[in-house]
């Protein structure tokens, strides 16, 4: 388990080093912004909200995806006045949380872990691009260091690493709690995903982005159905 979390974890400091190696155009780099989007809203429905709904039923399933969203738009308000280095870093930090603690909750109830972790493993890869990429441009604290922004992105992507270990080791047999945080996680995703990632993804209303969309979406379920079950 040390090892998918590890992995799902890792993943975006991978990107970070893909970017810094390469010189991806815009429209690349809005491809992979969308094609994550389409792996987390698989994730997220697939993974996260049905999975919920089995041990909550819809009503408390609704209300926590509903807390999750309110939840994580406070918090990106909160980034969002940070401004600059702390708020980019931030940022990727709160991106980081809700599929970290749906995974841990997974691995805790012996759940779908490894399907969710190849998923959010893959997604974490676009994001790590594009996140070195903002980092390295416009008036930020890491303007111009590669050392800085890849040492950020690699602290963060110590997130999942721990929520997956706390789930591992201290949830056990929380199947409501579980339940509860794979629901508030799967709110916290779309929150990102209608706020953040599709706008930025579309904002040239070009085919590419929406075609990496609906590939994204589609490997995701592929990757649910066959090792999720």
């Amino acid at each position: 388990m040390i090892a998918i979390t590890t992995f799902a974890g890792g993943t975006s400091f991978l990107g970070a080093l893909i970017a810094r190696k390469r010189n991806f155009s815009e429209q690349q780099i809005l491809f992979f912004t969308a094609f994550g989007a389409g792996i987390l809203m698989a994730a997220a429905i697939f993974e996260m909200v049905i999975e919920a709904e089995t041990s909550l039923g819809i009503t408390f399933t609704t209300l926590a995806f509903l807390a999750g969203a309110i939840i994580f738009t406070l918090a990106d308000i909160i980034a969002e006045k940070k401004g600059g280095g702390a708020g980019i870093l931030l940022g990727i930090g709160l991106d980081s949380i809700p599929e970290s603690l749906a995974m841990g909750a997974s691995i805790a109830a012996a759940g779908p872990a490894l399907a969710l972790a190849i998923l959010i493993g893959i997604q974490n890869v676009p994001e790590g691009i594009a996140s070195y990429r903002e980092m390295m441009t416009g008036k930020t604290a890491f303007n111009n260091n590669p050392r800085k922004a890849l040492t950020a992105i690699g602290v963060v992507s110590i997130i999942p690493i721990f929520l997956g270990l706390v789930g591992l080791y201290y949830m056990q047999g929380m199947d409501d709690v579980i339940a509860v945080i794979l629901a508030l996680s799967a709110g916290g995703i779309f929150y990102m995903l209608y706020y953040d990632m599709i706008p930025k993804a579309h904002k040239e209303r070009k085919w590419l982005p929406t075609f990496g969309a609906v590939l994204g979406f589609i490997i995701g379920f592929a990757i649910v159905r066959t090792i999720g079950g």
